[in-house]
């Protein structure tokens, strides 16, 4: 069982199912809730379902490929954490891929403690974001009662402690940011 008690739903998506099924099994121990697919059409069928927090997928698959595959759920959201492996490894996949928003690129045949690391760090910033957005949504909400307690007449004084705990939110919400970009340029290491 994760140790942060902060397990998330990852899909494997490849078409070699006796590798998706390893995957599955050697992620599932670690307490994420896991599920396979065998192509991409068949991914983004259960994404649309029930969203994914992380998606590893095969580069190379038929009926959608691990990049059309990334594309078409990264226009609907950025939620998604994403990490390619692909046995047909070039410069130009991994630049398009990176460039696509994947938090990483593996290249087959890896080894399963190698995707352990990557997805441990997956976890990490899906914690962040996870963490950023329920950050932003209480911020708004500070941001709401300010702003109906104004039209009706308050004086700032009155709402002081509101205030104070807007700028509290707002300063751990700049400490998030500044953390993801830490380990986006990977100058921070856990």
């Amino acid at each position: 069982m994760n140790k942060n008690n902060e397990n998330i739903r990852i899909l494997i998506v490849d078409d070699n199912k006796d590798l998706r099924g390893i995957i599955e099994e050697y992620l599932k121990d670690g307490g994420d809730v896991t599920e396979g697919a065998d192509n991409g059409m068949d991914a983004l069928l259960k994404h649309n379902k029930n969203p994914y927090d992380l998606i590893i997928t095969d580069l190379k698959m038929p009926e959608l490929t691990g990049i059309e595959l990334m594309k078409t759920i990264r226009n609907d959201t950025d939620l998604t954490e994403f990490i390619i492996i692909t046995g047909y490894a070039s410069i130009d996949s991994a630049v398009e891929a990176i460039k696509l928003g994947a938090y990483d690129y593996i290249v087959k045949p890896f080894r399963m403690e190698e995707l352990k690391v990557v997805v441990k760090n997956a976890r990490d910033k899906i914690k962040l974001k996870k963490i950023n957005a329920r950050l932003f949504d209480k911020l708004k909400s500070f941001y709401n009662e300010i702003e109906r307690y104004s039209q009706q007449g308050g004086t700032t004084g009155a709402i002081s402690p509101a205030e104070e705990d807007l700028n509290n939110t707002e300063r751990l919400v700049n400490e998030i940011r500044n953390l993801e970009m830490l380990r986006k340029s990977r100058l921070f290491i856990d």
